[in-house]
């Protein structure tokens, strides 16, 4: 099976989670700031980059068409 791991180096949980502070209650905003969970442009766009390419790798291969060992949908 296929395996595509990558480390962001400083990023913390939620770093795709591409919230404005201003739609954030203060709670969150709060624990955003200590908790290191910010929203990285460069690394969200690099991680959904990455994400889409690999299913649609893997989604592709399981619905070929030309491919009789495979699983038509």
């Amino acid at each position: 099976m296929e395996h595509d791991i990558r480390i962001y180096p400083g990023m913390g949980h939620g770093f795709m989670n591409d919230h404005y502070p201003e739609d954030l209650s203060p709670a969150l905003r709060v624990l955003g700031r200590f908790s290191g969970t910010a929203y990285d442009d460069p690394a969200a766009l690099d991680a959904r980059r990455r994400i889409v390419a690999f299913f649609d790798r893997r989604l592709r291969e399981q619905t070929a068409p030309d491919d009789p060992q495979k699983p038509a949908g």
